[in-house]
């Protein structure tokens, strides 16, 4: 899955924030919950977008259209 440009319930555009989420949380993977205050999401759906997020990309990428 990627991740959408906006969050499924409030609406608030949250695409833009994901490559600094990752960016700053492979640095330190133990401490999101500072990373997500950093990256100013508030509202629990939004950060859930961002911790339910699993990049399958790679998995499906070698595989045709049809």
């Amino acid at each position: 899955m990627i991740i959408p440009i906006r969050c499924f319930s409030c609406g608030r555009p949250i695409g833009h924030l994901y490559e600094d989420y990752l960016e700053k949380s492979k640095a330190n993977p133990e401490d999101r919950k500072k990373i997500l205050d950093e990256l100013g999401l508030q509202r629990y759906c939004c950060r859930a977008m961002f911790l339910g997020q699993v990049d399958l990309i790679d998995l499906a990428a070698p595989f045709k259209k049809f």
